[in-house]
């Protein structure tokens, strides 16, 4: 079944994570079991996913999480939105469930279910292999691994082998829903309303992302975050370098930013046990965190990786949660089977086996840290490192974030909770001087002046950050938070990919607004796609708060404030809960939030969201 998607809706909220919150809202709620058939998985390419516009392959998946009962959702990469944009499609609502495993082949707009049971049991990479095979290379396919068939709460699918909308936990969804995969063909061109005017500001935004100076200091290893020497005069390129290869054109991704950014590079050990690695390396941050993290080195860290998707399950799950626990003495060699030491990678490989299995212990940690806690019980609950019940990406925030109130605010305040990829992730600009103009030489004074002319901060809203004349040391980072929550929220609907818009900063609203205004003929100011991204996030704080959602909730597990930090050897403070209640008191004030965080009334009617009980896309 098809049905157009209002004209009104898109004005609204975009595509993407815009309409996918929308719909979330309208066809799930408290009563919703997260693994029963009445949920639902939300798969929507952004509004421009599928034209000519730089860096939007992206496509966003969204579910009520069965690991969190909040909203699960995660944003991918690659050709698999694309497809199924020009196939004619919008956005994918897969509800229901099947008593046999089966699949969904989506042809050029035409969609049949076909029997799953040969292709049941296989990991991701094999039954995507196995697809393609079927149906040939011009598709693109999304498929859960064992992980998911076996309903591990932080299981995801997978698109084409590479692409992890991570932290959505769709996987287990599909899972119940025995949905093994959804294969995509399409070849239609998306259309734009006037095209020679889309061309003229596709042509200023690729010039906007090539003129962004940090290009010039890129590392070989692509990743902006690992640019130079470490404080411990580690050069990251040389540790890398030998274990990488660059792709062909478009191996990852369909975007003009893959040799900006490193999106075409990949894994190449030639070496060792894990020779042969197969994983792509764009964002190395990801593997050398995981190498930091366990202990284990770099080629290791890729196959740790390559596993997890394989098994589709979100690389940052429980894994660490049982290392602290067993370092703590709260579980033994006896609870696992077997030592859980950090540097033994056989070890960690062993135990991402067992949870996406449901294997021993692994049955307990699949569960996640909060639900694993409860099981375990005596002190396991003080050190679940979860923030809404999602496990944080970080080793501890208390070392990585203190002092840096920004991203933490961002991670206590996602509505998906534990990170804050909805957020200031990748911001790298400031505050301060970044560290790719450091390495050019640029000093504090030449750059305070090309940050203040880089910044599409239109409307005044740059001098209420930096204040008059600027002071780019000392930022007003809750203005910041507020910033980067709305501009991910829009870039996340538009389809457009962080890297071109908050790791770069490059295309701001004014940038979106013109794509947007060229490409449906809705005349559209930086204003407006900023005011959009409030919409949808004030929307998904709707759907978190009839789902329970407090104050309390906006906050750090009680041992991070206090307990000061070892987790790994790294060392932090607690953090002060009484700074972060005068941080949350102002958050919530500048949003338009009453002091429970409960958008107010007037903040409602401002974004339009005060009447949204309609339904005009019933299923």
């Amino acid at each position: 079944m098809t049905k157009p998607i209002p004209r009104e809706t898109s004005k609204r909220f975009l595509g993407g994570l815009g309409l996918n919150a929308w719909l979330l809202y309208r066809h799930t709620g408290p009563d919703t079991d997260p693994l029963g058939p009445d949920n639902v998985v939300l798969v929507s390419p952004g509004l421009l996913t599928g034209t000519m516009a730089p860096t939007s392959p992206r496509v966003e998946v969204t579910t009520k999480s069965p690991l969190t009962d909040l909203i699960g959702t995660g944003n991918s990469g690659g050709y698999w939105g694309p497809r199924l944009k020009k196939a004619g499609l919008d956005s994918l609502i897969i509800r229901g469930a099947s008593e046999k495993p089966v699949y969904l082949v989506i042809d050029e707009g035409d969609a049949t279910l076909r029997g799953a049971g040969d292709i049941w049991g296989l990991d991701s990479y094999e039954a995507t292999d196995e697809l393609k095979r079927r149906h040939g290379d011009e598709f693109s396919v999304m498929a859960i691994g064992p992980a998911g068939e076996n309903q591990v709460r932080f299981a995801a699918p997978v698109f084409d082998r590479q692409h992890m909308p991570g932290r959505c936990h769709a996987g287990a969804v599909l899972g119940s829903k025995k949905l093994k995969a959804v294969a995509v063909k399409g070849s239609q061109p998306v259309e734009v309303h006037d095209r020679e005017a889309f061309s003229e500001v596709v042509a200023r935004c690729e010039e906007r992302i090539r003129s962004y100076p940090a290009w010039k200091a890129r590392a070989k290893a692509g990743s902006m975050g690992t640019i130079g020497v470490t404080e411990e005069g580690v050069d990251y390129d040389e540790v890398v370098g030998p274990y990488l290869r660059r792709g062909d054109p478009g191996v990852y991704c369909p975007c003009m930013m893959e040799g900006l950014y490193g999106c075409s590079l990949l894994a190449d050990v030639k070496e060792g046990p894990y020779a042969g690695v197969d994983v792509a390396c764009a964002g190395l941050t990801l593997y050398s965190g995981a190498a930091a993290q366990y202990g284990i080195g770099l080629p290791a860290a890729f196959k740790v990786n390559e596993l997890c998707q394989r098994y589709g399950m979100d690389m940052f799950g429980s894994f660490f949660y049982a290392y602290e626990l067993y370092m703590r003495g709260i579980i033994s060699e006896e609870t696992i089977g077997f030592r859980l030491k950090l540097g033994d990678d056989e070890a960690l490989m062993r135990l991402l086996g067992m949870i996406a299995y449901r294997e021993g212990f692994g049955d307990v940690l699949a569960e996640g840290a909060l639900r694993a806690a409860a099981a375990i019980g005596g002190d396991a609950h003080r050190y679940v490192p979860a923030v809404k019940g999602l496990e944080v990406m970080r080793l501890d925030p208390r070392a990585a974030w203190k002092g840096n109130v920004f991203t933490s605010m961002s991670i206590l305040t996602n509505p998906r909770g534990g990170d804050d990829l909805k957020g200031t992730h990748g911001v790298s600009n400031y505050p301060g001087v970044s560290s790719w103009a450091r390495k050019l030489g640029i000093d504090r004074e030449e750059y305070g002046r090309w940050l203040m002319g880089w910044l599409d901060m239109p409307g005044g809203f740059k001098e209420r950050v930096f204040g008059d004349p600027p002071d780019i040391g000392s930022p007003d980072e809750l203005l910041m938070t507020l910033w980067y929550n709305h501009l991910t929220s829009a870039y996340n609907s538009l389809g457009l990919c962080m890297f071109s818009s908050s790791v770069a900063d490059a295309l701001g609203p004014s940038y979106q607004a013109a794509l947007y205004s060229a490409a449906a003929g809705v005349e559209t100011t930086a204003f407006d796609i900023m005011e959009t991204g409030e919409r949808i996030f004030n929307l998904m704080r709707m759907y978190i708060v009839r789902e329970g959602v407090g104050r309390a909730d906006d906050h750090w597990p009680d041992s991070f404030y206090e307990e000061p930090s070892t987790a790994g050897g790294e060392k932090g403070p607690p953090f002060d809960r009484a700074t972060f209640e005068e941080h949350l008191t102002r958050y919530y004030r500048l949003r338009g939030w009453d002091e429970r965080g409960i958008p107010k009334d007037d903040t409602l009617r401002r974004l339009g969201l005060d009447e949204i009980a309609g339904d005009p896309l019933s299923l």
